[in-house]
Order: structure tokens, then C-alpha cells, then sequence
């Protein structure tokens, strides 16, 4: 029988790291490891290597409201 795995988190994903004393968001791309058992969020740090990341660390990034973005700018002077 086929092993099933879980779905892979959905939406747009940031883990946020230190580094020169600057906080840098990182896109996360989330990987199926098989080792670990689940899926972990890899990132690329600011050196530009490819990092895995400790998946309760990661922050999904909310979506946008189209609305609120409008009202907003209703405040904004010009």
C-alpha cells in the first residue's frame, strides 16, 4: 500500500532570521523530507544558501484585502 503524506502548506510563507543585526524575511519553500517525516521549510539565508528551517518558526504571510489597502490610502496625504 502507498504511503500517504500530509499536503503541503499552502499560501506564501516567511521565516524571519538575524543576520549582520538586520531582520531579514526569507521566502520559505516548503520540501517533503523523508527522513524528518513531514514537510520542512527551506529558505535561501542572505548569503544566499539554501537552509532548512524549523517549521514552527515559519510565519505564514496573511493575504491582502483589497478593501483595507483603499482605505488606507483615503488617509494618506497626497
Amino acid at each position: 500500500m502507498k504511503n500517504l503524506k500530509p499536503r503541503r502548506p499552502n499560501g506564501r510563507w516567511v521565516y524571519y532570521i538575524i543576520y549582520d543585526g538586520l531582520l531579514w524575511p526569507c521566502p520559505v519553500r516548503w520540501e517533503w523530507e523523508e527522513s524528518f517525516g513531514g514537510w520542512l521549510p527551506f529558505y535561501y539565508s542572505p548569503t544566499f544558501e539554501f537552509v532548512v528551517g524549523d517549521p514552527d518558526k515559519a510565519f505564514r504571510v496573511a493575504k491582502s484585502d483589497g478593501r483595507l489597502r483603499r482605505a488606507a490610502q483615503e488617509f494618506m496625504p497626497a
